[in-house]
């Protein structure tokens, strides 16, 4: 059941001694996350956008796209399903069209995170959508657009460092606490010769606020 409380809120956070939140890691996150601001709109789910901003970088994760590092140290290596260890917190990662050796990182909604969690513990709707367990989602919270960073571990929930929105990554990305007001939405996935591959489009339109009309 979903807790909106902050007190609650509090607690829970101050009980993840791995809690990766303001004081340690939030602020070098957003300053990345932030690297990426271009004006944006929120996108449907087939992810378009419009034509002044329909250049392949720019373009959410695409069906049969990769997957690649958000770090630039590592970016264009395509990351693989041997390379993720179970219940290591979400890392963010960028999709890339290897056809054309495009890595789409000219937009914060092709930030995505990836996350490799026990098959037993998903959701069936999850685990429809994942890939031996491994699971994506928007990195851009539905309350205000913070970069979903941090990691309760003995939750086993994500939580957005801006305002304590904690979201379930076994179930769907659902909301347990704080002011986000929908899921996040989740990106199907395939494994195509142990790489990470993108099987099709966000299952809700990318973005925070109110839905595009």
């Amino acid at each position: 059941m979903k807790n909106r409380t902050s007190d609650n809120v509090r607690q829970s956070r101050c009980c993840q001694a791995d809690y990766d939140g303001p004081d340690n890691g939030f602020r070098r996150d957003m300053l990345k996350y932030l690297a990426f601001a271009i004006p944006i709109a929120n996108l449907s789910v087939s992810g378009k956008l419009s034509a002044a901003q329909n250049r392949p970088e720019r373009l959410p994760p695409q069906p049969g796209d990769r997957l690649t590092y958000f770090s630039k140290s590592k970016r264009g290596q395509i990351i693989k399903l041997s390379d993720l260890a179970e219940l290591d917190k979400q890392q963010l990662v960028l999709p890339y069209d290897v056809q054309n050796n495009i890595v789409r990182d000219g937009s914060r909604y092709n930030q995505v995170l990836l996350q490799k969690l026990p098959e037993s513990k998903l959701s069936n709707d999850t685990k429809a959508l994942s890939a031996s367990g491994v699971v994506a989602y928007s990195a851009i919270c539905t309350h205000a657009g913070c970069p979903v960073t941090g990691w309760m571990t003995d939750e086993e929930n994500y939580m957005c460092p801006c305002h304590q929105s904690v979201f379930n990554p076994k179930d769907s990305g659902v909301v347990m606490a704080g002011p986000a007001p929908r899921n996040l939405p989740a990106l199907p996935l395939k494994v195509e010769n142990d790489e990470i591959v993108v099987a099709g489009n966000f299952n809700s339109w990318i973005g925070f606020g109110k839905p595009p009309r």
